[in-house]
């Protein structure tokens, strides 16, 4: 049986937000949040890692600034979900975002390379300690020790194309998808991807091999979403913003629009 995913955001009281780094919550599902958080929903994040293996817009940290790069990482994570209204955030293997006995755990960044254009890959870099590298139970049994702190009434997460092919994207998606298993919790995967020109805003559409996706704007949202991005300067650069989205060049000097819409796959 599938429910409709709208409805049971809809309907919730607590939403849980999965993501892999710090810019990840802002960029894919910024306008989602900020949209939930206005209507008065508690919305939860977790971050998988902190980043570190991004690259810096050059300038963006001034050279005589002494912290490290994960502390500057956290200090725009925190400025982007204050703007977008998140009410806390915890990352993965830090209690209460731990299993029960376990010993924190830190995932690192796995970082990535370009396949294709707009396409991700594995990189060739990543460590054992990588999120992508150490074993899926671990991340498994610390998101459910979460679940169970927050009781979240749904979460929301990557599909199992990860946004854009990010492997510590497509691994949240299995991490997140077992966890809600066992716990019994409505896992509600965003959509991969924009929406096919001259289609709806609603009901189904077809994007590639799926099917289902639904589609909602969301109005009012970009100012919030403008300065959540904006927080990131490490990471991206703001270029522009209309009725359509926020434009951004991303640090390797690709551009896009960060929409205020968001596609959801039916729950099953």
């Amino acid at each position: 049986m599938t429910r409709d995913p709208w409805q049971l955001l809809d309907d919730a009281g607590t939403v849980l937000a999965v993501h892999a780094h710090p810019d990840d919550e802002s960029l894919s599902t910024g306008a989602l949040i900020a949209s939930l958080a206005a209507a008065g929903t508690r919305v939860v994040l977790v971050t998988a890692t902190r980043g570190e293996e991004g690259e810096i817009v050059p300038g963006s940290v001034a050279a005589d600034d002494p912290r490290s790069l994960e502390e500057i990482r956290q200090t725009e994570i925190d400025a982007a979900t204050n703007a977008l209204g998140v009410a806390e955030r915890h990352m993965l293997g830090t209690a209460p975002a731990l299993a029960a006995g376990a010993a924190p755990r830190r995932y690192r960044d796995s970082g990535m390379q370009w396949v294709r254009d707009g396409l991700a890959g594995p990189s060739d870099t990543a460590g054992p300690t990588s999120f992508t590298h150490r074993p899926l139970e671990d991340a498994v049994t610390d998101l459910v020790a979460l679940l169970e702190h927050i009781r979240p009434d749904v979460v929301i997460g990557y599909d199992d194309d990860g946004s854009y092919g990010h492997p510590d994207h497509v691994h949240a998606h299995h991490v997140t998808l077992e966890a809600c298993r066992r716990t019994g919790i409505p896992f509600v995967e965003v959509a991969s991807g924009e929406r096919p020109a001259g289609e709806e805003s609603a009901g189904e559409e077809t994007d590639g091999e799926k099917t289902g996706i639904s589609w909602r704007e969301h109005p009012g949202t970009g100012a919030a979403v403008h300065r959540a991005i904006d927080a990131y300067r490490t990471q991206l650069t703001v270029v522009g913003r209309d009725e359509n989205g926020v434009a951004i060049r991303h640090v390797g000097g690709q551009d896009d629009l960060i929409a205020l819409r968001t596609g959801l796959h039916p729950v099953r």
